[in-house]
């Protein structure tokens, strides 16, 4: 459908050198939206999308949402319509060819985050890339993995999975150890082989099974281990050693790289690359595209009626790999020290509420605004109420993550930080401006939203 959608687009600008702006952002918005799910199609009477994410920048809003969707930065936007007229114009350009785009796609996240000889498969969405990696386990053991996660029923469905829970059941954050271990018994009742999901960050801040357990667990039975690096706090670094040492690696082009919504990645180490020989099912691979994925998986991972090519996810990801380079040049030190400026001073926030009485300290820009004696619905009108203009001179629409239950009448709204607000910081300072100077237009952000919410809620 999507490379039906270019062709006519581009026979349209045939006769003329280019697009129209208006006419540029239309079919971008068209384009972008295939290829992705429901999540992405306008709504016929708002012209929204169905989720929170959005096709079109809003930077008027503020975005502490990045856990779950937040709209495209315009750095990011501005790439994706960047690409799009270079697609439209590739006649004029011999050497550029839609196969070659999607190489040298997946040639970029290599290069970020690869390691030598690992494979890179292309998703329209995490639980496609999710799917991906059963695949890649279903293709070394000659059948279905056993699953053992830790914190993945903050985020999704995780199906049969055994899911260790993070939290006890009055909210409070489990020991590290304990999961573990916890993780370790279960996995020694179940058959092998198993697929081990280690979350690297959950939408609540915390982390699930440990690389360290996750490796004490294929110690003893045989595993493979999907490092879910989707919340992008990871270091590039870690992620290319994960892939040294043996890890599947899953990552996102949407939330914290506000990139648009539903573009993932699963980068498969060479030591499984070479043990991948038995047949998939059909069904984890449907959502699969002949150019996600290099030649000479295409048959093994990809259904033969599938299409060749998806316009949409290559444009999302063409826009979420410009965010990706200005965060990845700025140094790790810096990032760290501005995602935990930020935690920093949402904590100084809520210590001020006092209708607050649970507070965590928050880890790689991610804090939960806990609600006691609350239900979900409470904290979705709240999360509404912020996300609305009041009549107020100064008054800005603020979003926040889906929010997630945490214990017995304890509801929680992820408030985090995105890659954009941290290379924003990183490029003030390469101007001369002083760290706190740098800083200073998000926590005026933070402040602001805290005042609002004393309106709306307190």
């Amino acid at each position: 459908m999507s490379e039906l959608l270019l062709a006519r687009s581009a026979g349209m600008l045939s006769e003329g050198a280019s697009a129209a702006p208006g006419d540029l952002y239309a079919q971008f918005d068209l384009l972008a939206a295939s290829g992705g799910g429901e999540t992405l199609w306008a709504d016929a009477v708002s012209g929204g999308v169905s989720s929170v994410a959005q096709l079109r920048p809003a930077p008027h809003e503020i975005w502490f949402s990045s856990t779950d969707a937040a709209a495209p930065s315009l750095h990011a936007h501005a790439a994706g319509l960047a690409t799009l007229a270079r697609l439209m114009a590739r006649n004029e350009s011999p050497n550029f060819s839609l196969p070659g785009w999607f190489d040298s796609l997946r040639g970029r996240i290599a290069a970020t985050f690869g390691a030598p000889g690992a494979a890179v498969f292309l998703a329209p969405s995490i639980a496609s890339a999710r799917d991906l990696a059963r695949a890649i386990a279903y293709a070394v053991h000659g059948g279905n993995a056993r699953e053992v996660s830790a914190g993945a029923a903050e985020s999704h469905d995780m199906g049969e999975t055994c899911d260790v829970a993070l939290r006890f059941a009055d909210g409070r954050a489990r020991e590290t150890r304990e999961i573990n271990h916890e993780a370790l018994l279960v996995a020694r009742q179940m058959s092998s082989p198993l697929l081990l999901h280690v979350l690297d960050h959950s939408r609540s801040g915390l982390a699930g099974i440990t690389r360290a357990g996750a490796d004490a667990i294929a110690r003893e039975r045989s595993a493979l281990t999907l490092i879910d690096a989707t919340a992008m706090r990871a270091a590039p670094e870690c992620m290319r050693w994960d892939l040294e040492v043996g890890r599947l690696v899953m990552i996102s082009g949407s939330t914290f790289l506000s990139g648009h919504a539903t573009s993932a990645a699963l980068l498969v180490p060479a030591c499984v690359v070479a043990r991948l020989t038995h047949a998939v099912p059909a069904h984890l691979i449907a959502d699969a595209s002949a150019h996600d994925m290099e030649p000479e998986w295409r048959d093994m991972f990809c259904d033969p009626g599938a299409p060749r090519l998806n316009i949409g996810l290559g444009l999302r990801w063409s826009a979420a790999l410009a965010e990706l380079d200005r965060y990845t040049q700025t140094p790790e030190p810096l990032r760290a020290a501005i995602l935990d400026l930020f935690s920093s001073k949402v904590h100084a926030q809520l210590a001020r509420c006092g209708w607050i009485d649970h507070i965590e300290q928050g880890k790689g820009g991610v804090t939960p605004l806990i609600l006691s004696n609350a239900t979900l619905a409470d904290a979705q009108c709240l999360r509404e109420a912020l996300a609305t203009a009041i009549d107020t001179p100064g008054d800005a629409v603020y979003h926040l993550g889906a929010p997630m239950e945490l214990g017995e009448d304890l509801v929680a709204l992820p408030l985090s930080a995105s890659a954009p607000m941290v290379s924003d910081v990183a490029a003030r300072i390469a101007r001369g401006v002083s760290f706190e100077r740098a800083f200073a237009p998000i926590q005026r952000d933070i402040e602001a939203l805290f005042a609002k919410m004393e309106r709306v809620w307190a």
